[in-house]
């Protein structure tokens, strides 16, 4: 027979409510009652219910997660890293996909909220300050893995966008590149867009090149945008010897378009993606990329997540290394004689 909580209380000699203070709130019930009570729960071998257990802490055990966009495989190695994490506790997590509709995201954030989770991890690509409102309000720890909120409460786990750019930027013009075009994300997406394109900005302007506007274009993170960029590049009176993407979608666009048109990568131009998704090492030729730790980034949202939860401080910014990848899609340019 399953022993309750009324059996507990019945055998001690106590109510139910003193029984519940002694598993959820110990420090509030004398030694000599909690010792007699603890006595009672060692010997029948009760086992708190966690359902009662978490209304009685007003928890539900229940993390929010929020991604744009189900599909893209980058997202997926970060939910696996932060499955990783809550396997091992009594977490578990609902996670909802915003199709990097802001509007969508807010409305999420206030859904979790009434749910009452325990905390929420989002991964966002931009911040407007209605978002950001939302975020100040919102009741219990979040962590945002990518852009950052600029709020005090809100921790942020990244890697350096800017870095990671300036060094492609470079890279490319150490092979002798100088005509570099960059197909950039959204600005209003900082991270990702801004501070990429900022990179790549000062790697040139180190060098003493100016950032011509006939070589940069905007693009929304896919393969087809990818294309249709290249497809404009192509069309241009001075082609660019080196092409850096925003992510590795819109590179292996990039690739498809120079194959479809008879350019040879890189004997003709040079091109570089950023994330090292899995296709980046497959497709032929295998292109050059920045890693990100994807896995990595969700782990330490989780971990920082339960900490955050159990009222510890963290780190303010989480900052993750990134890795430049040479792969076939990138060469020394070739003088002509």
């Amino acid at each position: 027979m399953k022993i309750t909580i009324n059996d507990v209380a019945k055998l001690a000699g106590v109510s139910k409510a003193t029984v519940s203070r002694v598993i959820n709130n110990p420090e509030t019930v004398s030694e000599n009652l909690r010792s007699k009570i603890l006595e009672v729960i060692d010997t029948t071998n009760y086992r708190p219910s966690k359902v009662a257990q978490a209304l009685s802490n007003k928890r539900t055990n229940i993390i929010g997660i929020i991604i744009p966009d189900f599909t893209n495989p980058v997202f997926s190695k970060i939910i696996v890293g932060i499955e990783d994490v809550f396997k091992e506790t009594e977490y578990d997590f609902l996670m909802t996909s915003t199709n990097f509709a802001v509007k969508t995201e807010i409305k999420q954030i206030k859904m979790f909220d009434e749910k009452n989770v325990d905390g929420l991890v989002i991964l966002t690509d931009q911040i407007n300050d209605e978002l950001r409102a939302v975020l100040e309000n919102f009741t219990k720890p979040i962590i945002i893995i990518g852009s950052d909120a600029g709020l005090e409460k809100i921790p942020v786990v990244k890697i350096d966008n800017y870095r990671a750019a300036f060094e492609v930027v470079s890279y490319l013009l150490n092979l002798g590149h100088e005509k570099i075009v960059m197909i950039t994300g959204d600005m209003k997406d900082k991270f990702s867009g801004e501070l990429r394109f900022d990179g790549y900005v000062s790697a040139l302007k180190r060098k003493g090149l100016k950032v011509q506007r006939e070589f940069v274009y905007s693009s929304k993170y896919s393969s087809k945008d990818g294309y249709k960029a290249m497809t404009k590049i192509l069309t241009r009176t001075v082609v660019p010897t080196a092409v850096f993407c925003v992510n590795d979608k819109v590179a292996i666009g990039v690739l498809k378009c120079c194959h479809d048109n008879q350019i040879l990568v890189p004997e003709d131009i040079s091109v570089v993606g950023f994330d090292d998704i899995e296709i980046a090492s497959l497709y032929n030729p295998t292109l050059s990329t920045v890693s990100q730790p994807f896995m990595e980034k969700g782990r330490a949202a989780a971990e920082n997540m339960l900490k955050m939860i159990n009222g510890k401080e963290v780190q303010r910014e989480i900052v993750l290394d990134h890795e430049l990848i040479i792969r076939q899609t990138t060469a020394k340019i070739k003088r002509k004689k």
